[in-house]
């Protein structure tokens, strides 16, 4: 993928309409839409919140999620019933799309498909998750060329900035290597938008809207808030005032990320070895 992106200009514009026309046709032949006015209009407001990039916005699409379902309050109890079920799904979804983009499962064609659809479950796609986790491993830190590195910003500041920071230094980096006019990213920015938005929408079509706000929603959030304890606190500013990778497995919420996760929380013992399914060192796991 990023042989492609970096020697054929078009392959991003190719990819992101390639996931628009398969999430569109996949919508449309289960499009069941919600009856009334009133309710196709939440379910745009919760679309527009899922794919705002901001954190909060996302926690917050919960509740037109709820909103939508024929028995709200039903919902709700399922949603707090299944939570420890959907939280853990979550976790190992972000750990599976980030171990994907390592080719770290086997056989390797498994990558692309784990990947992708573990991306489609998590609004995202293996493609720009991989691309900016490859910065971030080239240039770690580094405050200038890491796609996401925290500084010194507050935990929620950074939850609500990483994703569309992660998106405009992608959008550089074509932009650096291929130069091409303003037209070309103007059309992939609206087929990515579309493909974002059609994500979440083919889910609700699919699981229907109790399931899609009790299970979906859940995962969607649990996956995301690792992917921002991932990228923030587990690269903390040391004593020379700059971000570093370290480890974290003191706390008893870390370690059980740890156990569920697949020893995600080992950051600095990832960026050692990036090609270990589970970083976690040997002496600790024995």
């Amino acid at each position: 993928m990023f042989r492609k992106f970096r020697t054929q200009p078009y392959y991003l514009l190719y990819y992101m309409l390639g996931w628009a026309i398969v999430l569109g046709a996949i919508t449309a032949g289960v499009w069941m839409p919600p009856a009334g006015a009133g309710a196709q209009w939440l379910l745009a407001l919760m679309v527009a919140l899922i794919i705002s990039t901001r954190f909060d916005a996302m926690l917050l699409a919960v509740i037109p999620a709820i909103l939508l379902t024929p028995a709200p309050l039903t919902t709700l109890m399922w949603l707090v019933l299944l939570f420890p079920v959907t939280w853990t799904l979550g976790i190992v979804g972000a750990v599976f799309i980030h171990n994907a983009s390592h080719d770290q499962f086997h056989p390797r064609w498994l990558n692309p498909v784990i990947g992708e659809l573990t991306g489609w479950f998590m609004r995202t796609n293996l493609l720009g998750w991989k691309l900016v986790h490859y910065y971030h491993h080239k240039h770690a830190d580094d405050p200038q060329r890491d796609p996401h590195c925290p500084g010194t910003m507050a935990f929620w500041r950074y939850a609500n900035w990483m994703q569309s920071a992660s998106m405009r230094y992608l959008d550089a980096r074509h932009k650096e290597i291929h130069q091409l006019p303003a037209w070309y990213y103007g059309i992939a920015g609206v087929a990515a938008l579309t493909g974002f938005a059609l994500m979440p929408l083919s889910w609700f079509m699919l699981l229907g809207p109790t399931w899609f706000a009790a299970v979906w929603m859940p995962i969607l959030c649990s996956g995301w808030w690792l992917f921002t304890v991932i990228n923030y606190q587990t690269h903390p500013v040391g004593a020379d005032g700059r971000n570093g990778s370290v480890d974290l497995a003191s706390r008893r919420w870390q370690r059980l990320v740890n156990r569920v996760g697949f020893g995600v929380l080992y950051h600095a013992a990832h960026h050692r070895n990036a090609q270990l399914f589970n970083p976690k060192p040997r002496r600790l796991a024995s």
